[in-house]
């Protein structure tokens, strides 16, 4: 199961909160990007310390980005907010708030980029794919890694690998990670899977602060 979600362009890039920090972040990813386009697994390490210094950085991030969503798409209360977004979508950074115990569903996210924890602690459980992705709405995961992340740890995507994991928080109090992705995450058609059924549906997990009208008006087009 492939999705091909075109998105039009936004009239401008999108501001969510008022950081330079995050500001001055998004133009070296901006400019590593441009420079390294022919090698990602580059322009991730080199992204590295400057996300790490982001997330060092405890001010910049308004409390009501860092709050759980009991409407969320996502189920469990998990918040997912946007920070940035670029006009041409090819950039998002949005915070993940997930409560004490709530754990996401198992998901990918079709687009390379860094995951950063930035308060509480989480368990991930990565997965692959071991079937060919030619039957419709079936998927055979196996487990690859269980790793244990505190404040600070931060990790890849770049797909396939590493590209579809699930998330709980292990920390008394919500955790909150911080998203850097060379797409649209919240807006696009992605895949959930449940591997209890070895199954696979699209989804598309939304924002908590921004709607992804496009899609809901083509979706309602298409019912009619």
């Amino acid at each position: 199961m492939t999705n091909h979600t075109i998105l039009q362009p936004l009239p401008e890039d999108q501001w969510f909160i008022v950081s330079q920090e995050l500001r001055s972040f998004v133009a070296t990813v901006r400019e590593i990007s441009a420079n390294t386009v022919d090698d990602r697994t580059q322009t991730l390490a080199k992204l590295e310390p400057y996300f790490q210094e982001l997330l060092a950085q405890q001010k910049w991030l308004p409390q009501k980005f860092a709050q759980v969503n009991p409407e969320s798409r996502m189920g469990g209360g998990i918040g997912q907010w946007l920070l940035y977004r670029a006009k041409d979508r090819s950039l998002s950074i949005f915070s993940l708030v997930i409560p004490p115990g709530s754990t996401t569903p198992v998901h990918d996210h079709l687009a390379w980029g860094l995951i950063g924890l930035y308060k509480g602690n989480q368990e991930e459980t990565v997965y692959r794919r071991v079937d060919n992705g030619d039957a419709d709405g079936h998927a055979q995961l196996q487990v690859t890694e269980v790793r244990s992340l505190q404040t600070g740890d931060i990790y890849r995507l770049l797909p396939p690998d590493g590209d579809i994991h699930a998330v709980k928080t292990t920390s008394q109090s919500a955790s909150v990670s911080i998203h850097i992705l060379s797409n649209d995450t919240g807006c696009i058609l992605r895949h959930q899977f449940i591997p209890e059924s070895h199954s696979v549906k699209s989804f598309r997990s939304g924002y908590s602060n921004a709607p992804c009208k496009e899609e809901e008006e083509k979706e309602h087009a298409q019912v009619r």
